[in-house]
Formats: C-alpha cells, structure tokens, sequence
C-alpha cells in the first residue's frame, strides 16, 4: 500500500523553496490545469499526501516548478516518490546513499551548494498574471526589471532617463505595474516590492510559452540598444548524456552570479547586466 505523505511533504517543501509561498499560486502562475494536466484539487490532494501522481505526471510538476533533471531537488522527489510507492526506505537507501567521491566534493563545490541554499531564501515567484501584465508590452517589461533590480524609490524622471521611454508612456506603465501589484507609487516616485528579490524565470508549460515568447521578443528588441560586455563561444560534438552533465555546470556557474546580486548597490557606480546561456543544435 501506498503512503504519500513522504512525497507529498517533500514536494510541498521544495515548491516554497522555489518561490511559490501556496500550492494553489504555484498552479495558478503555471497555467494550472492546461500545464499540469488535472485540476487543482487533485494537485493539492498530493501535496497533502492523500494520492501519488502518475509518474509521467511527476515529470510535469518538476518541468512547472524549474527543477532541472539530475538535480538535487529532482533527485529528491524521485526518491520520496519510490518510497511512498513502496512504503520502505530499504531499496530507495541505495540510491539516497552518496557515492564515495561526494564525502570529499571540492571547497569550491561546496561553495556553490551553499551559496545555491542561500538563494533559496530570497527567489520568489510572480503570478501568471504578473508576467501576462510585464509581457504587454516593450515599456512595462523593461520598467519593470529596472525596478526589480533597483531598491529605493525611483522618481519618474529617473526611470524616464534610464529606460530612455517618454514620461508618459513610463506613467501609464509604473501605473499598470503598480495596478498589477508589482509596483507601489508615492507622489511622483515608484518602488519595486521585488527589489530585495530574485525573481524566478517563468517555467516553460504549454499555458505560458505564449507569454515567454512575448518576453524574449521585449528582451531581444531591447538587447539591440544595449552594450556588449563580453562574449564567448565554443562548438563542439557531445554525446546528450554528456550534455546534460555540461548544462548543470552551466546552470551551476550562472547561479553563482547571484552572490554578486545586490540591489541597494549605488546607481551611480553600478550598472544592470543580463547574463545569457544558450545553448544550440547545429547538426543533428
């Protein structure tokens, strides 16, 4: 017989560790059902133990959640998943059992475990609305991440100055952030109540690829303005196993710049960089 709280307790914990504060914001911000397949109900019954999901449907959660495949949380779930299905720790045990060259990782790894925890603590997830309202359009989106990234209060004549948008179309786009709950005004000036945050990237569902493609189109329109810091690249052939073990290092380095984060810092001796990963097939 099946006992899924272990898995459910263990998912509950993980989706608050990635941002999402209820189960039924996490459902909500991913597309809910048309993403997950069923309706909120039956996600919350295995959150609150009461039933085991399929395991193809397990594979979706992780996908909506942003929890990379060979990952410490995935592989967390997936053993919490066997042992609710088989109800002992026994034959999960040889998998939860670390290998021999994980008792002696290199400081450096450990560095990055530690720093990657810490994150945990200020990643925070918007709702799906949110991300259909900075998806609307060029001058919300990039208001947006400058008041993301900028603590304090911002006057309007300084957002004008450094998004370059006219007053009035930073008006009218401060005002709809602020009706959307991700601005808050005062007089003339406007504050992020994200500032102190990293805001998780929207998880790629079928319920979101819509918004996703609207936000890559603000982002690469505005990169055509934008100063190139520094570029690198590199092709060569890899097994998708091996691949896939290059895209955590990768994953791994990219968080690290999260040490470096700090939206307090003084506007006049920082700037705000997007660091880009990508990675393409050119041959099959």
């Amino acid at each position: 017989m099946t006992n899924a709280k272990a898995f459910g307790s263990t998912l509950a914990r993980i989706r608050k560790e990635k941002g999402f504060p209820s189960a039924y914001q996490f459902f909500k911000s991913i597309g809910g059902s048309k993403s997950l397949g069923f309706a909120f109900v039956s996600y919350w019954d295995v959150e609150r133990g009461k039933k085991l999901p399929k395991s193809w449907r397990l594979e979706a959660i992780m996908a909506a959640l942003g929890v990379e495949q060979n990952s410490p949380e995935a592989k967390e779930l997936v053993r919490a998943y066997f042992k609710s299905l088989s109800g002992s720790d026994k034959l999960v045990q040889i998998l939860a059992e670390p290998s021999a060259d994980s008792a002696n990782l290199p400081s450096r790894e450990l560095a990055e475990a530690a720093t990657q925890k810490a994150m945990e603590h200020i990643s925070v997830n918007i709702t799906l609305d949110q991300w259909k309202l900075c998806a609307r359009d060029l001058t919300t989106n990039i208001c947006d991440y400058y008041l993301v990234n900028t603590a304090g209060w911002v006057t309007f004549a300084e957002l004008s100055a450094a998004t370059g948008f006219k007053p009035e179309a930073v008006l009218k786009a401060v005002k709809a952030l602020a009706a959307g709950g991700l601005a808050e005004i005062s007089g003339n000036k406007v504050q992020s109540g994200f500032a102190k945050k990293m805001v998780e990237v929207l998880p790629s569902t079928p319920a979101t690829d819509g918004i996703n493609a609207a936000l890559r189109g603000h982002m690469n329109k505005w990169l055509e303005t934008c100063k190139l810091i520094d570029a690198k690249r590199v092709t060569m052939r890899m097994t998708k196993a091996n691949l896939n073990i290059y895209r955590q290092h990768l994953e791994k380095a990219l968080n690290l710049a999260g040490i470096y984060f700090n939206s307090d810092e003084d506007k006049k001796d920082s700037a705000i960089y997007l660091v880009d990963t990508s990675v393409f097939q050119l041959f099959s």
